[in-house]
C-alpha cells in the first residue's frame, strides 16, 4: 500500500466563497472606548495642579478618601441616568499605582490612576444595611495623567502620542454604539467631579478609540455540543491551512465554565473579510449552570466573538465601530448557521431577545463542507503514514486503542499497549501536533479531532493491518512491558545505566548527553517550551553539591 505525501500548504480560494443570509441580530455586549482631553491649562505650575480632569479627581481623592485602605469609597450613592435599568446605584472611587511617575531610581514616585464603578444597591438585610454589587449593566471608568515629564520606572519616558491631559478608558456592557459608551463615561465623571468636568471642546477626536468589542447570542444548552464541535473544526481548518498559532483549549474562568475557545488573526481563511486585529470565538456558561432549571437563561451557554485590540499600529477609531461590529456578528450568526442553531433554538434574558430578536442581513462564507472533506483526506493520510511506519508498531496500537474506546487517558494507553509512559507521551503529542488527535481536560483525554475522523481512523486501522486480533495486540503489551522490566533489571544489578542505549523499535530511549547533537542549552529550550517534560530527563544526582541551607 503506497500513500502520496505532500507539505505543499493548503489552499481554500477556490472553494471560499459568501452568500446572502439572515439570522437573528446576535447582540453586543461589552465595549471599551478611549478618550484623550488636552485639559492642560498653560498658566499652571508645571509638577503641580495643571488643571487637568486627572488633577481635579487626584484632589478628590485626597479630600474626601485620604487612604486606600477606605477604599472602596462611594462618590455617589444614588447614581441616577437614563441609560440605567431599573434599580437603585451607586459610583464607587478606588485608584491603583499607575505605570508611569516621576523621578528616577529611589527617588521615582509612581502616580496613580482614579477609577469610578458603577454599583448597585442590594435589598435591605435584617439590620437595614444593604450591600453593593456589581450589576448585569457594567461600567468602569479609568482616569489616567498624560504629561511629558513623567517616566515609566525604567526612566524612559512616557509617550503622549496625543499630547499632554488626561487619558480616559471606559469599559461597559449592552452598549450599541460607542457614542453610548462615551455618553456613559461622561455622566459618572460628571456625578462625581462636577458639571464642568469635561468640555467636549478639549476632547481629541483622533485619540477616540475602540479597543474592546464583543457580540454574541444564548443559545439552547441541546445544541451545545454541535456548536463546540463547529468550533474545533474551525480552529483545526484555521492551524491546518494557514499555519498560524491559535489558541483552542478548556479552563474554569472567573466568568463561568470555558467550553471552547478560538483567537487567530487568520478567519479569512474561512471566507471571512481579512481583519488588521485578531479575533476571538468562545462557548461559555454561567458559574454553576447545572445547578439552574432549564427555565433559567443562565443555564444555556453563549456564543460570543470579540476583538480586543491590535497587536501593532493604532487601534480602530470610534468612526469603525460598525464595520467591527458587523465582522463579529458575521462570525457568530455563521458558526451558529454551520452548528445547525435555529432561530427557534436562541434563548431570552434580560438583555438578548432570544428568539423575538431582529432579523439581521450577512453575508454568510461557503464553501465550508469542502475544507473539511480536504482536512479530513490529508489527517487520513497522517494517519495511514504513522499507522504503516516499519521501525515501530507503537504508534499503531496507540491510534487503535483511542479508536477502540473512543478517547482514552495516558493510564489506559500505558496499560493496553505495554509502552513506558513517556513514550505514549511523545507519540501523543507528536499526533496532536499533527491535528490527528487533541488532548483535553485533567486528566487528559487523548481524542481524535472529530467523529468523520474517528471512523476513518477505524477504516485505515483495519486496512494496514487487518490480520490483527486483540490477542496478538496484548502480546506485544507484555512483551514490551518484559522487555523494560528486563532492562531495568540489567540496570539495577550494574548500579548505574548501561552505556548502551535502552531504544527499540518500540521504546523511546535515554541517551548521555554527549551522544546527542543538542546541546544543554537545547535540552532546556525543549523543555521550557513543553516540548519535553520532566518525565523526559535523568540528572546524575551523586555528583552535585548539597543544597543550600
Amino acid at each position: 500500500m503506497s500513500v502520496d505525501v505532500t507539505d505543499d500548504p493548503v489552499q481554500f480560494d477556490d472553494v471560499t466563497g459568501s452568500e446572502s443570509d439572515t439570522f437573528p441580530k446576535p447582540r453586543a455586549h461589552g465595549a471599551a472606548v478611549m478618550n484623550h482631553i488636552a485639559d492642560v491649562d498653560d498658566s499652571a505650575a508645571q509638577g503641580s495642579d495643571r488643571g487637568t480632569l486627572y488633577d481635579r479627581s487626584l484632589a478628590y481623592w485626597r479630600e474626601q478618601v485620604g487612604d486606600r485602605d477606605l477604599e472602596p469609597h462611594v462618590a455617589v450613592d444614588d447614581f441616577e441616568a437614563d441609560w440605567l435599568p431599573a434599580g437603585d446605584y451607586a459610583l464607587v472611587l478606588t485608584s491603583s499605582r499607575w505605570k508611569a511617575g516621576t523621578g528616577r531610581g529611589d527617588d521615582y514616585r509612581a502616580y496613580y490612576e482614579q477609577h469610578l464603578k458603577l454599583r448597585e444597591w442590594g435589598p435591605e438585610d435584617d439590620d437595614g444595611e444593604r450591600e453593593l454589587r456589581k450589576p448585569a449593566l457594567a461600567l468602569h471608568v479609568e482616569i489616567m495623567p498624560q504629561f511629558r515629564d513623567m517616566v515609566y520606572k525604567s526612566g524612559d519616558p512616557l509617550e503622549c502620542p496625543y499630547g499632554e491631559g488626561t487619558r480616559l478608558l471606559a469599559w461597559t456592557t449592552w452598549a450599541e454604539d460607542p457614542f453610548e459608551i462615551e455618553r456613559r463615561m461622561y455622566d459618572a465623571l460628571r456625578a462625581v467631579y462636577g458639571a464642568d468636568a469635561i468640555d467636549l471642546e478639549e476632547r481629541v477626536d483622533d485619540a477616540r478609540r475602540v479597543s474592546k468589542a464583543e457580540a454574541h447570542i444564548r443559545f439552547a444548552i441541546g445544541k451545545k455540543n454541535a456548536a463546540i464541535e463547529t468550533l474545533e473544526q474551525s480552529k483545526q481548518l484555521i492551524d491546518w491551512g494557514g499555519e498560524s498559532e491559535i489558541d483552542a483549549h478548556q479552563r474554569r474562568q472567573q466568568e463561568g465554565w470555558l467550553e471552547a475557545l478560538v483567537e487567530s488573526d487568520r478567519w479569512h481563511l474561512l471566507g471571512f473579510d481579512p481583519q488588521r486585529y485578531s479575533t476571538e470565538v468562545k462557548i461559555y456558561q454561567a458559574n454553576q449552570w447545572h445547578k439552574k432549571p432549564k427555565t433559567d437563561p443562565f443555564h444555556h451557554p453563549k456564543l460570543e466573538a470579540s476583538y480586543s485590540g491590535v497587536d501593532r499600529g493604532e487601534l480602530p477609531h470610534v468612526s469603525e465601530w460598525d464595520e467591527i461590529l458587523d465582522h463579529l456578528r458575521t462570525v457568530v450568526a455563521t458558526h451558529a448557521r454551520w452548528a445547525g442553531i435555529e432561530r427557534s433554538d436562541l434563548v431570552a434574558d434580560d438583555f438578548f431577545d432570544g428568539p423575538e430578536s431582529a432579523p439581521w442581513d450577512f453575508e454568510r462564507p461557503t464553501g465550508r463542507r469542502d475544507m473539511l472533506r480536504r482536512r479530513y483526506e490529508d489527517l487520513a493520510t497522517d494517519i495511514y503514514r504513522e499507522a504503516l511506519k516499519e521501525s515501530t508498531t507503537a504508534v499503531y496500537d496507540i491510534l487503535r486503542v483511542i479508536a477502540e474506546h473512543d478517547g482514552a487517558n495516558y493510564d489506559t494507553l500505558v496499560e493496553r499497549t505495554g509502552l513506558a509512559r513517556s513514550t505514549v507521551r511523545y507519540h501523543v503529542r507528536r499526533l496532536a501536533q499533527e491535528g490527528v488527535v487533541s488532548r483535553e481536560g485533567n486528566p487528559v483525554m487523548v481524542f481524535f479531532v472529530s467523529r468523520v475522523v474517528l471512523e476513518r481512523a477505524r477504516e485505515i486501522l483495519r486496512e494496514v493491518r487487518p490480520e490483527d486480533t486483540p490477542e496478538e495486540v496484548a502480546e506485544r503489551a507484555d512483551e514490551r512491558r518484559e522487555r523494560r522490566e528486563e532492562q531495568q533489571e540489567e540496570t539495577d544489578a550494574d548500579g548505574e545505566e548501561s552505556d548502551e542505549s535502552t531504544t527499540d523499535g518500540d521504546e523511546i530511549g535515554f541517551e548521555y548527553l554527549e551522544r546527542l547533537s543538542a546541546s544543554i542549552h537545547d535540552v532546556a529550550s525543549l523543555r521550557d517550551r513543553e516540548r519535553i517534560d520532566d518525565r523526559d530527563v535523568r540528572v546524575r544526582v551523586d555528583e552535585l553539591p548539597p543544597p543550600l541551607q
